[in-house]
């Protein structure tokens, strides 16, 4: 199976909007959402289209939906996630290890009771997260507590640590990496290999992923490239793969989450998330 995934549905009114249309009128198929996020009635708007809705964990913007005073470490004065993957990384090793990860149990079971609210106590869930936070080994521990506590019957979780083979036997694309993308890759494979144990422990299956080195930058050609490695890999370890798109643009004058970090912005005007809407509306299979 192949998971066209587009993340952050609840990021703002004209982005689910975006995203809905890659639903109805082109190959999406799954849909990751943010429990704090524009969302109110995300079930309802959702539930006439053949999808898979991932829950999108959220530690890095908007409001928490703990009580402010039980995650005061992670908030400002104004009540909003303050920190982005690297900040939450460094508080998780920091001197304020123990408070960092009550709070963290705190949230993530919060969003989870929210979902399972909405959703029903015993519906099966994909799980993923904001900026992948979830794979900050202190996080993924405590998430895997909070699942195990919830007693939530989990489908898959996402791990973004994409196979090397496929970028290896694709040359043409060595020359349009990201130098932040490369980082950011090995830096999730390392994070990876740690979170492996707990993992296994779980018995929570995963899917080969696609998104990490071309983030916020898929299109048509590159994806075209790249799958036919994937597919034979996920024949191989009979796995599926997923492919992670971030659709739900925004433009100038148009309003978002709540709480919206300044320094996510840039991200989420970017042209290049039109450029994803438009590969989920126009991809075709051969």
């Amino acid at each position: 199976m192949i998971y066209f995934c587009a993340d952050d549905y609840g990021i703002s009114t004209c982005g689910n909007r975006r995203i809905e249309n890659c639903l109805e009128n082109g190959v999406l198929n799954k849909v990751s959402v943010l429990p704090n996020g524009e969302i109110f009635d995300f079930k309802q708007r959702l539930s006439g289209i053949n999808t898979t809705l991932s829950l999108h964990i959220n530690l890095v913007e908007g409001r928490p939906l703990s009580e402010p005073n039980d995650v005061d470490l992670l908030i400002s004065d104004k009540g909003y996630f303050k920190y982005s993957f690297v900040g939450l990384y460094f508080l998780s090793i920091s001197n304020k290890r123990k408070k960092f990860k009550k709070q963290v149990y705190t949230e993530i079971q919060s969003q989870i009771k929210f979902w399972k609210k909405t959703m029903g106590e015993t519906l099966s869930v994909s799980i993923d997260s904001h900026q992948h936070t979830h794979m900050i080994p202190l996080i993924f521990k405590t998430l895997m507590r909070v699942i195990e506590d919830e007693g939530l019957n989990v489908q898959s979780i996402r791990i973004p640590a994409e196979p090397i083979s496929p970028y290896v036997f694709t040359p043409s694309l060595y020359f349009e990496y990201n130098p932040i993308g490369l980082i950011k890759q090995w830096l999730l494979k390392t994070f990876a290999l740690v979170n492996r144990r707990e993992l296994k422990k779980s018995k929570i299956q995963s899917a080969y992923f696609m998104g990490i080195l071309f983030s916020g930058k898929l299109n048509e050609a590159r994806i075209r490239k790249l799958l036919p490695h994937y597919l034979k890999l996920a024949k191989k370890h009979n796995k599926n793969i997923e492919i992670g798109f971030h659709p739900g643009y925004i433009k100038d004058g148009e309003r978002s989450i709540d709480g919206s970090r300044q320094d996510f912005r840039k991200f989420y005007f970017s042209p290049w998330r039109n450029i994803e809407h438009e590969t989920l509306i126009n991809f075709k299979f051969e």
